[in-house]
């Protein structure tokens, strides 16, 4: 943990503890690799047995239906049926069908193959159950492999407007991770995940009883003959679900204890308390900057807190498809 002494500014650190591990890396990209073969293998199903059909009824021909396999994070077309025409077994000039945002399966086959061969409907939508669940795994892993990218860049502070070298340079490094992982390994399970997973929101825990700490410890020293005209508290709170939540309340004293006199609320998925600006706007510079330093260190926590439940929730997805 960083040592922010009380007379200057908290400096931002590289938290290399944050990233994830070669296992992780592991898991995640050979879940991938194996998806790819999957639908690889559902492909040349298809081909041989259109191409089959076309033997046996020559009708089947009109419908010149094939699949466009292409493997990229963004493709909303990934895994795409389209129209074109046959040469030598192999699909080419396809026009793809839309697959409408986040949905997994291609309705307009249905209309498309309205008045085809029962055969040929048979084939097509066999396959297509197959693909809709490829789809709905892949989807699920782009999810997680998307919010480590962003719990990674945000634990190195990269500034928001960062390019998209930055982005690929991350899934590189990952990738790179995934290569270097003891062959022997297992990959039949996601015990490597679960545990990164639960290792990384003890380490946020701890750091933010840190900040907590560091903000008390230094509210309470005499900086300079200017005092706040109000009090500020600072808690970490236990919700359900082994999670926790990092909030500021206007503090009322009894003593050396503080009691809570407001308690300020931010909106949901929202990870910084920007009512706080306002709130030490007129405030003596020591408290002002105490204040905002802690919370710039506090929205950060937040929102790795936060991706690590988009990750956790993705992965409950992906074991339920």
């Amino acid at each position: 943990m960083m040592n922010p002494q009380p007379s200057q500014a908290i400096e931002p650190a590289v938290y290399t503890y944050y990233q994830a591990t070669p296992a992780v890396c592991a898991w995640l990209f050979h879940q991938m690799d194996q998806l790819h073969e999957q639908a690889q293998a559902i492909v040349n199903r298809y081909t041989e047995g259109y191409i089959e059909l076309i033997r046996q009824n020559s009708a089947v021909a009109r419908y010149p239906l094939g699949i466009k396999l292409e493997w990229t994070t963004d493709d909303k077309r990934l895994l795409g049926w389209g129209v074109g025409r046959w040469s030598n077994n192999q699909f080419i000039e396809t026009r793809l069908f839309a697959l409408p945002k986040d949905r997994y399966r291609f309705h307009y086959l249905d209309h498309f193959l309205a008045k085809a061969p029962l055969e040929l409907k048979t084939l097509v939508f066999e396959t297509e159950d197959q693909l809709e669940t490829i789809r709905k795994f892949n989807k699920r892993l782009t999810v997680i492999l998307e919010l480590l990218v962003r719990y990674t860049l945000i634990a190195c502070h990269v500034n928001k407007q960062e390019t998209k070298q930055n982005l690929d340079a991350v899934r590189h490094e990952l990738e790179r991770l995934s290569s270097i992982e003891d062959a022997a390994n297992s990959f039949s399970n996601n015990d490597a995940l679960k545990r990164w997973l639960r290792d990384q929101a003890a380490l946020l825990e701890k750091e933010a009883e840190y900040y907590v700490s560091y903000y008390w410890s230094n509210n309470k020293k005499d900086y300079s003959l200017e005092t706040p005209s109000i009090s500020l508290g600072l808690r970490i709170k236990s919700n359900r679900g082994n999670s926790i939540s990092i909030e500021w309340y206007e503090a009322k004293f009894l003593g050396q204890k503080a009691i809570e006199k407001k308690r300020y609320k931010k909106p949901r998925n929202v990870h910084r308390y920007s009512i706080l600006e306002k709130i030490v706007q007129a405030q003596p510079e020591w408290f002002a900057k105490l204040v905002i330093e802690t919370e710039d260190e506090l929205a950060r926590i937040r929102k790795q807190m936060w991706l690590l439940a988009g990750v956790k929730e993705a992965l409950l997805d992906y074991q339920n498809v």
